[in-house]
């Protein structure tokens, strides 16, 4: 397993524990979502639909690696992770015009993960 992919899957697993923790409330909710969403059932919903996606993004980075057997081809991997990649490309311009100053930071990881989930695509074909 490569550095990279390390460093992405450490992140991703990071973030599927913030969003458990704003789901469990030990996280306040206003810090996310622009801070605008002020009902918890709203929150319980999008954090969890946050959460099982970047659940979803460490199985497969995992699968990329082997670390779990793949359900998916590799083409089909790779094209998750593309999707995955300008995902994060637009989360990134939304971190940026948000309103709190914790998801403006973020705009940096999520570029990060951008970029680091284009260059994991393309290491696919290496496989």
């Amino acid at each position: 397993m490569k550095l990279l992919d390390k460093i992405t899957l450490v992140i991703v697993s990071a973030y599927s524990i913030f969003h458990l923790l704003i789901i469990l409330q030990i996280i306040p909710f206003n810090i996310v979502w622009g801070g605008k969403i002020e009902s918890i059932d709203t929150i319980y919903v999008l954090e969890g639909v946050a959460l099982v996606i970047m659940v979803f993004l460490g199985v497969v980075i995992a699968m990329k690696n082997r670390i779990i057997k793949p359900i998916f081809t590799d083409k089909t991997i790779k094209r998750i992770l593309l999707i995955f990649a300008f995902f994060f490309m637009f989360n990134t311009v939304g971190n940026l015009l948000a309103e709190t100053s914790i998801e403006k930071a973020q705009a940096i990881i999520t570029l990060y993960l951008s970029v680091t989930l284009f260059i994991l695509s393309k290491q696919i074909e290496s496989l």
